[in-house]
């Protein structure tokens, strides 16, 4: 995949250096946040040039907090990318808003992104009302989706925006085709503190790996129920052991649900369903952890695990 930011390697855009000067390194956390289905997660993965975060036309399919980072020429840009914001009455739903909440209050910058497309304009209103309670923190806007917008709508937006006293700066982006993105890396770069790295320059990420795996195959069971299975699974690395000798990856993961018809919906007819989820997870897995894997999937009943503090910190949703 193109990441879209090559033309940000070595010394980064906007700042001109006096023959001789140093260019001094910068590094720092942005935190991204945006309603769900703004292109967040799309986002993450184009600048890092890999799956790191899912992507499914499903709205608050982000749950916890995912870290990427990106290591340039003289900067380290460690991204967060946050669950979706949107009003809701929903408890769970709310403790994904305040940790996206907490994850922007402590960041050197708020990367904000708004969809171009007039459907999401509810869902960015909200955004800024979030946005302007939070001080002290510079604020940056992408306009996202600008290549399924009409023209005049994105100019539009990026001018109301660009009017707003505690927003930086606003830029109209494409994360799915990459257009904008250097100069939105430019612009974020501008805004971190100087600083050495925070992580070593060869680490791209501080979540774990049981964390990516579990992550694949929630995506799986996400494309495959389509809306027949809302928002009520989540997924439990049980066991992750790799055999060395044998180049074998060994993973046993639950999928936990709320109902009973639930779980008869994962596991489909004959188990036909629960099947392809494997064989899909599995390709995906092996392609991320570049092994091979053998993988073990189980459907279990876990009434109201999302009312559960010990299940949801278990899961790493609450901290």
């Amino acid at each position: 995949m193109n990441s879209g930011v090559g033309g940000l390697k070595g010394q980064k855009e906007g700042v001109s250096l006096k023959q001789g000067e140093k260019q001094a390194f910068r590094s720092g956390f942005v935190a991204i946040m945006g309603p769900p289905n703004v292109g967040k997660s799309t986002l993450i993965n184009r600048i890092m040039g890999g799956h790191f975060a899912i992507v499914t036309k499903k709205p608050q399919t982000t749950r916890t907090a995912i870290r990427a980072i990106k290591n340039m020429g003289y900067s380290q840009v460690i991204f967060t990318d946050t669950p979706g914001v949107h009003l809701s009455q929903k408890a769970f739903n709310k403790l994904l808003v305040q940790s996206a909440k907490n994850a922007s209050r402590e960041a050197d910058v708020i990367l904000a992104m708004v969809s171009a497309q007039k459907s999401q304009e509810e869902d960015n209103e909200f955004l800024l009302s979030i946005l302007e309670e939070i001080v002290g923190v510079p604020k940056v806007v992408a306009v996202n989706k600008i290549d399924k917008a009409h023209d005049l709508d994105v100019k539009e937006l990026v001018e109301r925006y660009s009017q707003i006293p505690f927003i930086h700066k606003t830029l109209p982006i494409s994360a799915l085709l990459g257009s904008g993105i250097d100069e939105l890396m430019g612009t974020l770069i501008d805004l971190l503190p100087e600083s050495p790295p925070l992580f070593p320059t060869d680490m791209e990420t501080d979540m774990t790996e049981r964390f990516f795996a579990s992550e694949i195959i929630r995506e799986k069971v996400f494309l495959l129920t389509r809306n027949e299975i809302p928002y009520d699974i989540a997924v439990e690395i049980e066991q992750f052991k790799e055999d060395a000798e044998k180049g074998l990856l060994k993973i046993s993961a639950v999928i936990h649900v709320n109902r009973e018809n639930q779980k008869r919906i994962v596991i489909g007819k004959n188990g036909n369903l629960i099947k392809k989820i494997g064989m899909l997870s599995r390709q995906d897995l092996e392609e991320f952890f570049q092994i091979h894997v053998f993988l073990e999937l189980w459907v279990r009943v876990s009434r109201n695990w999302m009312k559960n503090p010990n299940m949801l910190k278990e899961l790493g949703i609450l901290t």
